[in-house]
């Protein structure tokens, strides 16, 4: 399987997770697919190192200035913990994931 599979497979368990009402899965569903397309712009830019784990490249790209506004803040708010109330800031995870993946694949090409 090659890393954008694994991507859509990520974002269709996410969207299988939300569809059953499970938000914490499709969360975490939404942040690996991010992390399988980090992981390969890493792989292929060394240059761009940011992290090992996908919750350190979220963090990672939502601190990196260079990369427009729109993309690290789709990563933060995927990156951030949940709220006392058990809120997400991320209220569309697989749609912020996309605006991650999207960054990752224009930087791939």
């Amino acid at each position: 399987m090659n890393w954008l599979e694994g991507v859509r497979l990520e974002l269709q368990r996410a969207a299988e997770a939300g569809r059953n009402a499970n938000l914490g899965k499709a969360r975490t569903s939404a942040r690996r697919a991010v992390g399988i397309a980090v992981t390969e712009l890493q792989r292929k830019l060394p240059e761009k190192q940011y992290g090992r784990d996908f919750i350190g490249q979220l963090r990672g790209i939502a601190a990196d200035e260079s990369i427009p506004e729109k993309v690290r803040f789709a990563a933060d708010r995927l990156q951030t913990r949940l709220s006392t109330d058990f809120e997400s800031p991320s209220r569309q995870p697989i749609d912020d994931a996309k605006i991650v993946i999207d960054f990752v694949i224009e930087c791939l090409q």
